[in-house]
């Protein structure tokens, strides 16, 4: 590194070296990647972990003066840097296998909602398409290293999923590629296709179908007898895994009393909503916070059944469907701009997706960096389900779309002064997902949510990752679970972090069941919510109490782009500290 190094080089040579093995990363550059998968081999998770050491390294070797001459990339890549090595480290990122956004979804989901043509566009997606059965054998070499490196004793947990995890991710391949179900390789979506392309699909599909399908039969066979049974990960890893996902050093007893405290006070104010719902039309609520016994519990769960069967708040078909998701995104793309946000341009640049699976779930994911794919809010409607209700989702469509994942990645992608590095790849759980969990209380302060039924789905979701924290710290580590409105007692297990949800987020038992599946995957992840959307919360006030409106606030914070919480937190504190 010479004596004229910047910030800026070493992110450089950090997003070069990534883009050798990482579709996102060409793309950030300007590459053509479109018909590549990422490479999920043993040979390049080794490397990424030397290219991590070497970029903290170069970052360190800089004179002060460089480094505060771009103070925010420079606070971004070192963090990564450093929290990414730890979570390697620790085994998680080699043997990661989960429910949700493992390498064998990552593939998938390059699939979804994709059509091929007759054209070299086409092309791009058949041969992205047959490069599943090498990407596949590549993410088994590489759990098969991740196994003996868990055995020597090269990272300090285990180099296979806990059993469950396994388990689990080989019965979502099974219904991907079941004949008389979603059969999904075999069913994307084409145009009419000229012969030669229409065959090279159907082949690339039967290969693809066929490497899903002895994935599946390897997890079950060759890696389950060696993965463990105890889900949990203990203190030490959780603490790193944790601190990973969410950017900054934790407290994490803190974090525990934090999550019964909010939880306390958010069942309070779901009793409050639903007794409007109900019609006594005072609000005051009844019962007490998290003390033993049902805590009131029951009014809430009548106002649901109230407002399920309402049809108001149904819509059947998926053409409604649909539509009234479109609309709404509409109504709030002309609701909130130029009153908390000035939106930019590229802001309609997304589709609404709504396939069918096997649970209900609402989520988001961020178009290509080359702009080949757009992004997408997808809320998927569960196999055999009818209809959808609007009361309770309607806060997790905000927390995907806007002002949630979409606005923020949108203004990321927006913002040329950011580095291609932090637009496009700096990805960090507590950033992300903190923002578009305060984006859904910040839905209701800026007239989103249209009335008490809304706010009160809208308080559900809040609870709903108030027992995140909790279930996902008391499974993980062990801690003692405390007097609680389900009068629960004795250790924490799944079935009753399952319990919490349906109960008291009113969460659907599938849904809760992949829930928690999710949390013993990713050990910390669950924090990310809540602990990010209380950083967002607290500078806001800092800002507001500096002089500083919403509005300003929101474009100054997110003009810094993504990076983890430790680091912005330092950067929101300086500014509401320093300006006038």
């Amino acid at each position: 590194m010479t004596g004229r190094a910047t910030v800026r080089s070493v992110a450089d040579a950090h997003l070069a070296a990534l883009a050798e093995h990482e579709p996102a990363a060409a793309q950030a550059l300007g590459r053509d990647a479109a018909a590549r998968l990422a490479d999920y081999g043993p040979e390049w998770a080794e490397e990424r972990r030397a290219l991590l050491g070497r970029t903290a390294a170069a970052l360190a070797a800089l004179p002060a003066e460089a480094r505060a001459a771009d103070a925010a990339l420079d606070a971004a890549l070192a963090e990564r840097a450093a929290s990414e090595a730890e979570l390697f480290d620790t085994g998680f990122t080699a043997r990661l296998l989960a429910p949700l956004a493992s390498p064998v979804q990552e593939i998938r989901e390059r699939f979804d909602d994709v059509t091929v043509t007759d054209d070299e566009a086409g092309d791009a997606v058949i041969e992205r398409l047959a490069a599943v059965e090498p990407a596949l054998d590549a993410l088994r070499r590489r759990l098969e290293w991740a196994r003996e490196a868990g055995r020597d004793g090269r990272f300090s947990g285990s180099g296979v999923a806990a059993a469950r995890q396994l388990e689990v991710v080989a019965g979502q391949i099974d219904t991907w590629i079941d004949p008389a179900g979603l059969d999904y390789f075999s069913r994307i979506s084409a145009a009419p296709l000229s012969g030669p392309r229409a065959a090279a699909l159907a082949r690339a599909g039967e290969r693809a179908t066929r490497a899903f399908g002895e994935l599946s039969g390897w997890l079950r066979t060759e890696l389950l007898p060696s993965a463990p049974v105890e889900d949990a990960v203990g203190e030490h890893v959780y603490r790193q895994t944790a601190q990973s996902f969410l950017g900054t050093r934790l407290d994490l007893d803190e974090v525990y009393d934090y999550g019964w405290s909010e939880l306390d006070r958010l069942l309070g104010e779901a009793r409050r909503l639903a007794t409007i719902v109900l019609g006594d039309g005072t609000g005051t609520g009844t019962g007490t916070g998290t003390g033993t016994g049902s805590g009131g519990t029951e009014a809430v769960r009548a106002a649901a059944r109230l407002l399920d069967a309402d049809p108001r708040y149904r819509v059947a078909g998926h053409e409604r469907i649909v539509a009234w998701l479109q609309d709404r995104l509409e109504d709030t793309f002309a609701r909130v701009d130029g009153v908390a946000f000035d939106l930019p341009r590229a802001i309609r640049e997304v589709d609404v997706v709504v396939p069918t699976a096997a649970s209900g779930v609402v989520y988001y994911t961020p178009g290509a960096p080359d702009g080949s794919v757009r992004s997408k809010i997808v809320w998927t409607v569960p196999e055999g389900a009818e209809a959808i209700g609007t009361w309770q989702e309607v806060t997790s469509f905000h927390h995907e779309g806007v002002p949630g994942h979409h606005l923020e990645h949108t203004i990321t992608r927006s913002n040329a002064s950011l580095h291609p590095w932090q637009r496009s790849l700096c990805e960090i759980h507590g950033y992300a997902e903190g923002w578009a969990h305060y984006s859904e209380q910040l839905s209701d302060s800026i007239g989103l949510l249209r009335d008490p039924a809304e706010q009160l789905g809208m308080v559900l979701g809040q609870i709903w990752r108030a027992v995140r924290i909790v279930v996902d710290l008391g499974l993980h580590t062990g801690r003692e679970l405390r007097p609680n409105p389900l009068g629960a007692a004795g250790p924490w297990t799944p079935e009753l972090g399952r319990r919490f949800l349906t109960e008291l987020a009113l969460v659907d038992p599938r849904t809760a069941g992949f829930e928690v599946d999710r949390y013993l995957a990713w050990p910390g992840q669950a924090l990310a919510f809540k602990v990010g959307a209380k950083l967002w919360t607290e500078a806001r006030a800092r800002a507001e109490a500096s002089g500083i409106a919403a509005k300003d606030f929101h474009h100054r914070a997110l003009s810094y782009g993504p990076m983890g919480l430790g680091p912005l937190q330092h950067l929101l504190t300086t500014e509401s500290t320093e300006r006038p």
